[in-house]
């Protein structure tokens, strides 16, 4: 439901002059005129006065029937009671917080406005929220308000002319407010809103923008509000540039009370920049190739050209006006209607209606505004454009801060060659140390006299012959991957790898160690838990086979002592047999430990390089990469989602 008028009064129609008051049939077709009403005088003034005669098979006529089409088709576009939005800073109608806030959106538009509402919320940082904010508002009506900002390049008083023209009825007599144009002169930074209303009011409101109401046909019949402002002033040599400059003017607010200027961003839906003269030309051309403007059906140019009679007067967006001569043409015509065919040769020698034409533009049937369309698209094109564009700048980031690939394959090099080392280093050093004189002393039959000595022989054997070199190679290679920046970032300076069922270490590096710590960690385990654990059972072989044989002696003795008929030999053999067995014991209990352990070291030496290479060779793979950051994928979802529901509006 199109909103009320702002005074909530059906907007009245402009009175004009008086030798037109008393035509009805004026009357009534001077609401739905056109814009393009400079091209088809001729022909309205047959209707407005008997005395004035054209020929039935002139060009005036046959462009007077175009026009008359377009007339029909303004009258269903622009109802006389039609509405107009809102003021541009307005806060939307509905808070974001609302649990229904397309309720007053038109349903044609709602799946869209959604879409465009979820970008905002998911692309914060992508998307160029004034220019959404106003795609959005001119989806909340049916008859949405269109902003062409015409943007005067170094020279203002050519652009307030300009404006004029475009606006200016030539039916009616010289308003106040093309008074006020004429001598309008725009400082370096601020602008001027020019809004249709039923009054001329020249007090300019300076709650943001300065804004004039005018009575203009064109205004109204196209639902336009137009923002004249300079373009240049903010254009340095060495600033870059994009089509934001001329879709998205920045204007300066003075405070009141401190005098500080603020500066806030407009975005229109088209732009008109307006220059002088050859210069203006060539700086526009500048401006252009430096912006890269991807958007050129929304902005165009017009210079102040006198050209020769047949020359182009519009090419790739860039017209040529002559502004003194539309001026005139429009001071002639106003002086009299018999003027019409000099009105029309010398309007659309000037250049100024492909203009009119261009701003007013109506859309077809109740297709979507295809200012809204080209808006709409421009903005996700510059949200995906730049969720692409940040993604690879990280990447490329990331690449910086990554050592190269040929650091890591020689390190994975020296990590094998280090590993086959190792493992010879194992096999080699235990055998020696298995095969030496102090672990032959532990011989069984020997444990009597050197079972104190276990945990000394055995630590010895962990500390020289387990994997000294081995450890002071992994040493050696964690100095060369922290010289090689694997372990500058945080998130990969431990490298946590997956733990054997049979320990409970901790398999990383700390982060106070540049090297793994496996090797010396289950040396640390196997000398307090495994070298204990076989001095105790040392210990308990050798308490064993001394109190057997103590006991089958003594038992021996009280036979010998209490059987008379009992000799030597035979009390004797009761001592023997315990000594047998207990020394059997002895021997098969201490073998099948001593062998039990030699296995256990060799195959925790084997585990400890395996954990040790993991390490190394993990830290090699995943250091020194850049931390990735998790991929704009909802925001592309959601821009695809609106791109989808942009196409499907009708």
């Amino acid at each position: 439901m199109p909103r009320k008028h702002r005074n909530n009064q059906p907007p009245k129609i402009p009175s004009h002059s008086s030798s037109f008051n008393n035509n009805q049939s004026f009357i009534l077709l001077l609401p739905q005129m056109p814009p393009k009403l400079h091209s088809s005088l001729s022909m309205q003034a047959i209707l407005y006065t008997e005395s004035f005669f054209f020929c039935p098979s002139c060009s005036t006529w046959r462009r007077s029937i175009s026009s008359q089409a377009s007339s029909a088709r303004y009258r269903n576009l622009n109802p006389i009671c039609r509405s107009r939005s809102a003021s541009t800073f307005a806060p939307p109608s509905t808070a974001p917080h609302a649990v229904n806030f397309t309720r007053n959106i038109p349903e044609r538009f709602q799946e869209l406005y959604s879409a465009l509402r979820s970008v905002h919320d998911v692309a914060a940082t992508h998307v160029n929220s004034s220019r959404l904010q106003l795609a959005l508002r001119g989806l909340e009506t049916e008859m949405p308000v269109i902003r062409v900002a015409v943007l005067g390049l170094d020279n203002t008083s050519t652009t307030a002319r300009l404006v004029r023209l475009l606006l200016a009825d030539p039916l009616s007599p010289k308003q106040e407010w093309e008074d006020y144009l004429e001598t309008y002169r725009m400082d370096t930074s601020r602008g001027l809103l020019i809004k249709y209303g039923e009054r001329t009011d020249l007090a300019a409101d300076y709650s943001l923008v300065p804004t004039i109401s005018v009575p203009s046909i064109a205004l109204k019949a196209a639902n336009l509000e137009i923002l004249v402002s300079p373009l240049g002033a903010s254009l340095n040599a060495d600033s870059h540039i994009t089509s934001s400059a001329f879709l998205v003017p920045t204007i300066a607010i003075q405070s009141t009370s401190t005098g500080a200027h603020t500066f806030i961003r407009y975005p229109v839906h088209k732009s008109i920049v307006c220059g002088k003269g050859i210069d203006g030309l060539l700086a526009y051309m500048r401006l252009v190739e430096r912006a890269n403007i991807k958007e050129p059906e929304t902005i165009r140019a017009a210079f102040e050209l006198n050209l020769d009679k047949g020359s182009t007067q519009e090419k790739e967006g860039i017209s040529f006006v002559d502004i003194d001569s539309a001026e005139a043409a429009l001071d002639t015509f106003r002086k009299s209607v018999q003027n019409a065919t000099e009105y029309e040769k010398g309007w659309l020698g000037s250049g100024v209606q492909p203009l009119i034409e261009w701003m007013s533009a109506p859309p077809k049937d109740e297709t979507l505004d295809p200012s809204i369309r080209r808006l709409v698209g421009s903005v996700l094109d510059g949200a995906e454009e730049s969720i692409i564009k940040d993604q690879n700048q990280q990447k490329l980031v990331r690449e910086s801060k990554t050592v190269p690939e040929e650091v890591r394959m020689a390190l994975q090099e020296t990590v094998s060659s280090w590993a086959e080392r190792a493992h010879t280093e194992l096999r080699d050093t235990l055998n020696q140390a298995f095969a030496s004189k102090p672990w032959r002393t532990l011989s069984w039959w020997k444990l009597f006299w050197h079972v104190d000595d276990v945990g000394v022989i055995t630590s010895r054997i962990l500390r020289t012959a387990w994997l000294p070199e081995a450890e002071n190679g992994v040493i050696w290679i964690g100095g060369k991957i922290h010289q090689a920046g694997l372990l500058n970032h945080e998130a990969n300076s431990t490298l946590d790898i997956q733990e054997s069922p049979e320990a409970k270490l901790s398999s990383s590096i700390p982060k106070e160690k540049l090297w793994p710590t496996q090797i010396p960690d289950i040396r640390h385990q196997l000398s307090t838990l495994s070298v204990p654990s076989l001095h105790a059972l040392a210990q308990k072989l050798v308490l064993f086979s001394v109190s057997t044989t103590s006991l089958s002696s003594a038992l021996s003795a009280l036979v010998y002592v209490s059987s008379l008929s009992s000799s030597v030999y035979e009390a004797g053999t009761i001592a023997t047999i315990g000594l047998l067995v207990s020394l059997r014991q002895q021997q098969k209990g201490w073998d099948a430990a001593r062998g039990f352990w030699e296995r256990e070291v060799c195959e925790e030496g084997r585990r400890a390089l395996k954990d040790t290479e993991e390490s190394l060779r993990t830290v090699i793979y995943e250091g020194g990469r850049a931390i990735e950051a998790a991929p704009e994928t909802k925001a592309l979802q959601q821009i695809n989602r609106a791109r989808q529901a942009l196409s499907d509006v009708k």
